[in-house]
């Protein structure tokens, strides 16, 4: 485990923004995944202090004690706090969850 000491003034609210000003100012190697920054995605999936949640929802909640930040318990990781997201995706992929229609016939009217 690593420690990476951030000064909250200088810094947004949410773990995603410390993680963000970790990796542009003390270690670009960090490696985590982030997209919307709204908590739609679901991409900046991660343990922070003992629940999964999002890092882009999830406040910093108290400044004078560390965040501890894991990756996602139940999923093998890639690197850092990236997890392999291929059994998700199969899984996913098998059940469709997306709208489909029956086979549609159209019918052809030709007006003179």
């Amino acid at each position: 485990m690593v420690d990476y000491p951030v000064d909250l003034n200088k810094c947004g609210p949410m773990v995603l923004d410390a993680l963000i000003k970790i990796k542009n100012e003390q270690d670009s190697t960090l490696t985590f995944r982030r997209s919307c920054r709204e908590g739609i995605c679901g991409s900046c999936a991660m343990n922070i202090d003992g629940s999964n949640t999002l890092a882009c929802l999830a406040h910093i909640s108290d400044a004078s004690k560390a965040t501890k930040i894991y990756p996602l318990p139940h999923m093998h990781v890639v690197k850092d706090l990236v997890p392999d997201m291929s059994n998700f995706y199969d899984q996913y992929k098998s059940i469709k969850p997306w709208l489909q229609r029956n086979e549609v016939r159209f019918v052809l009217c030709i007006l003179h």
